[in-house]
Formats: C-alpha cells, structure tokens, sequence
C-alpha cells in the first residue's frame, strides 16, 4: 500500500510537471510575431527601468531580435510606427519576436512610456 501510494505520487509530480513546463513553452510563444528555429541568429534586448537594453542595436539581415520584459512589475510594449506593427502588452517574464529581412534603420518605442524616453532603434545591415 505504502509503495503503491509512492508510485501515484511520485508519477503524478512527473506528469504535472511536464505539462506545467509544456504550457509555459507555449504561453512563452503566444505574443511571437514569428518563431525562431535556431537560436544562434537570436539577439536579446531587455525591458527593464522603463528603457530598452540596448537602445540602439546593429544587425545583420535575417537576425531575431527578441524583447524580453525583466521587470518585476510594468508591462511594456514595442510599436514600429512607420510599418504600424506592435507586440501587444508584455507582462513581466514574457517576450516578443521580430526578425529582420530587409536593410535599413527600424525605430520603435514602448507606447505607454515613449514619454519617459523608452525608445530604441535597429540599425539592419547587409551581411558581409
């Protein structure tokens, strides 16, 4: 009785913890604009004291780049106003994708509190 009420507990944790770690993997990709395959061509910026880090970056075409709100508290979003696209809230621990197939200087700012100076910019360059 004592080993069989170990194996229901024991196997009962494994199963909730996978599919705990399974629904984190997709709620993690719900605000994607796009999925990244290979993490190598990934670049990270950070959401954090209501600024972007690094502001300004430099990329090469066909890079990743992936927002990643650190806060403890604040949600934030990106919005590039010259193509009208946005992320959609992010809510501390989740993240946003965008990938970069064309040449050129992307600016971007957080809507909420682009008038507290969270703004950045993506410098896209030809591969050499």
């Amino acid at each position: 009785m004592h080993t069989h009420r170990w194996l229901l507990t024991t196997f009962g944790a494994g199963l909730l913890a996978t599919l705990l770690m399974s629904g984190m993997a997709q709620a993690g990709s719900e605000n994607d604009q796009g999925s990244s395959a290979d993490n190598d061509n990934v670049v990270e910026i950070e959401m954090i004291s209501n600024r972007f880090e690094p502001e300004e970056l430099e990329v090469s075409v066909g890079t990743t780049v992936r927002w990643v709100n650190v806060e403890r508290r604040s949600n934030h979003d990106i919005y590039f106003p010259e193509e009208d696209i946005a992320s959609g809230r992010l809510f501390p621990e989740e993240s946003w994708e965008r990938t970069f197939d064309e040449e050129g200087t992307y600016e971007y700012y957080c809507q909420p509190h682009q008038d507290r100076g969270m703004v950045g910019v993506i410098r896209v360059v030809a591969d050499e």
